[in-house]
């Protein structure tokens, strides 16, 4: 995990190269050297130190040293491919994933994309050709934005260091699941889309989400994880602990929270120490906090910014304790029904509810994922997803829409493959837990930001006449209410946002022409984008 730097065919390319690393020193604690492998060429990596720390630094080179990998993220089944290479003689110098990763693309080129089980965003550069191959994992777990000019390219982890490093040209984003060459850039994968659904498998979707838990555990190193009390934290704590006992779980919020009382019982249940994090979303440095956080995030879109604050004050809070790597639950809702417009359109069908579901996943690079990645990285941690390994999404994919939904008081549950989990660990798992309907995060921590209290910070924040204007000023942007003037302002004092293309296209789900209209209380429970 950290934040990569890459110049290629670029004027002044390790000049720029530095500037880009002095703008994300936060996301490591060790920055390496500086490679310049050809002329105009440059490559340098912040590095937080998990995986081979001592002699993991970037870039690293193939068995041959024609390919330099600069990589940010973690290959989960590096040692798998290691003994694969070394079956085919390939020698390694290190433990480091990165050097697999060279190495697999030195011998399987594009071919190794398919065989990586991971998060990440890289660029390999072969030094002798001059060519480069960029490349960003299925879901957008980590980031990779870039600048071209002519024939030059200029890569960094962050979108704010690019638009300090050079002053003209926009700042594009490289999509989940593609890979950029000098010539031309493509999809590498796809959602997949089985020719038959069926009924779910508890006992083969318990095995794989246990191993999707452990895979992800650092070895060698103390772990955390966010604990809501709710069914997918939960879950993730009862696997964990099976291989890390100690594991503690931090719970935003107070005593009063509606979530409390359940992650509290579960905690007590299961011998797990629960660290909670009190937040007061409405209190007097409320929206100093929130400048930084915007700021931290990059985005102007309330769906981002307000759990941003919790996900920024939890992973402060974690790396005080000590900790570089921490589990999250994001992406279960995506992949099993979780959200109301999700619910709601599956239960009218699979068509239409797989066309919502892949807009949920296509929308999380920009909103979940996006949050995830630069709060917990403005503190040197790295949070890894269990729920979006790729054998999980396949797992996912060929459910039946009568398998993810349940008719429970009249309106369709989901989740309904993971609460059969449940069922196998009776005296393990709370069934209080396993019947539990969603609530937004906001609200399950007793901070709901659609309270009276929420919106009259930015009324007074933002007058009539300045919201008027405001909304004239960036017409581009579609904005809608004070509260997104507001972000879009402080965005706006801290980079170029004329020169960010994809924050015109707002985070925005759509569903498509249904049979029935969607209850008011299956609206509220919608993804965060």
């Amino acid at each position: 995990m950290c934040g990569i730097a890459v110049a290629i065919n670029w004027n002044d390319a390790e000049a720029s190269v530095r500037r880009l690393i002095a703008g994300i020193l936060h996301r490591g604690d060790i920055t390496d050297a500086v490679a310049t492998p050809r002329a105009n060429t440059a490559m340098c990596t912040r590095r937080l130190r998990i995986v081979d720390a001592a002699h993991g630094a970037q870039p690293q080179a193939s068995f041959d040293g024609r390919l330099l990998v600069s990589f940010n993220g973690e290959i989960y089944n590096h040692a798998e491919l290691r003994r694969e290479l070394e079956a085919l003689g390939v020698p390694f110098r290190t433990q480091c994933d990165t050097e697999v990763l060279a190495n697999a693309l030195q011998v399987w080129g594009v071919g190794a994309l398919k065989r990586l089980a991971g998060m990440y965003a890289f660029v390999a550069f072969d030094a002798a050709t001059g060519e480069f191959l960029a490349a960003r994992d299925p879901f957008g777990v980590k980031p990779l934005y870039l600048v071209q000019s002519g024939a030059g390219f200029l890569f960094c982890s962050e979108i704010r260091p690019l638009l300090d490093a050079t002053e003209t040209g926009e700042v594009m984003l490289l999509p989940p699941g593609h890979l950029l060459t000098r010539d031309f850039c493509t999809s590498f994968y796809t959602l997949p889309a089985p020719a038959a659904l069926g009924p779910s498998a508890p006992r083969e979707l318990d095995a794989i989400l246990c191993e999707a838990v452990r895979s992800r555990l650092p070895e060698g190193l103390p772990v955390a994880a966010l604990f809501s009390g709710g069914i997918d934290s939960t879950l993730m704590m009862h696997y964990a602990r099976r291989f890390r006992p100690g594991i503690p779980g931090y719970f935003i919020g107070g005593p009063d929270a509606p979530d409390h009382a359940y992650a509290r019982a579960y905690a007590d249940r299961a011998g797990f120490e629960m660290r909670t994090v009190a937040v007061a979303p409405h209190g007097p440095d409320t929206l100093a906090l929130l400048d930084r956080v915007v700021e931290t995030v990059e985005s102007f879109e309330p769906s981002v910014v307000r759990p941003s604050l919790y996900s920024y004050l939890v992973s402060q809070r974690i790396h005080q304790d000590g900790y570089r790597v921490a589990l999250c639950g994001e992406g279960a809702d995506e992949l099993f029904a979780g959200y109301g417009p999700l619910e709601h359109t599956f239960a009218q069908g699979n068509a239409l509810g797989r066309n919502v579901q892949e807009q949920c996943l296509s929308m999380m690079n920009r909103a979940n994922l996006q949050r995830v990645d630069r709060c917990a990285m403005r503190f040197e941690l790295e949070i890894r997803e269990p729920f979006l390994d790729l054998a999980l999404v396949e797992h996912a994919a060929r459910l039946d829409a009568s398998a993810l939904l349940r008719t429970v008081g009249g309106l369709p549950r989901g989740k309904e493959p993971l609460r059969e989990i449940y069922d196998l660990y009776p005296a393990e798992l709370p069934v209080e837990i396993r019947d539990r309907r969603k609530i937004q995060f906001d609200e399950g921590a007793g901070l709901a930001s659609e309270s009276a209290a929420w919106p009259a910070l930015f009324e007074e924040a933002v007058s009539d006449a300045d919201f008027a204007d405001g909304k004239r000023e960036f017409a581009a942007y579609e904005i809608a209410t004070k509260e997104e003037l507001y972000y879009m302002r402080k965005l706006a004092a801290a980079m170029d946002v004329s020169r960010l293309p994809h924050l015109r296209g707002r985070i925005r789900l759509y569903v498509p022409q249904e049979t029935a209209p969607m209850p008011e209380a299956m609206k509220r429970l919608a993804p965060s984008a």
